[in-house]
């Protein structure tokens, strides 16, 4: 079994990850060969937000929804008191 966290999205450049993370704004932070972070209650506003936003770009609004289904499964309590795990790759 794994310790990382779950990949929800892969993106074709580390630029396209990282201005869907941007977009959405939520916190992260360079990994290998990934972008990483931990959800809170708090960010289902900013998950909200993108998915409410005529403009945002689909792959945007994907990740968003994926984080959001994430945050929604952990319910009142998460099983890591930090937050809930992530992970976006990319391949170039």
């Amino acid at each position: 079994m794994s310790d990382l966290p779950p990949t929800l999205a892969t993106f074709p450049s580390l630029d396209q990850a990282e201005s869907a993370l941007d977009w959405i704004g939520v916190d992260f932070a360079d990994g290998d060969g990934c972008f990483e972070g931990e959800l809170a209650a708090d960010d289902a506003e900013l998950l909200d937000a993108a998915l409410a936003d005529p403009e945002t770009p689909e792959p945007v609004r994907a990740l968003a929804a994926l984080l959001r289904d994430l945050l929604a499964a952990a319910g009142d309590e998460p099983t890591n008191p930090g937050g809930i795990e992530w992970r976006v790759t990319f391949t170039a």
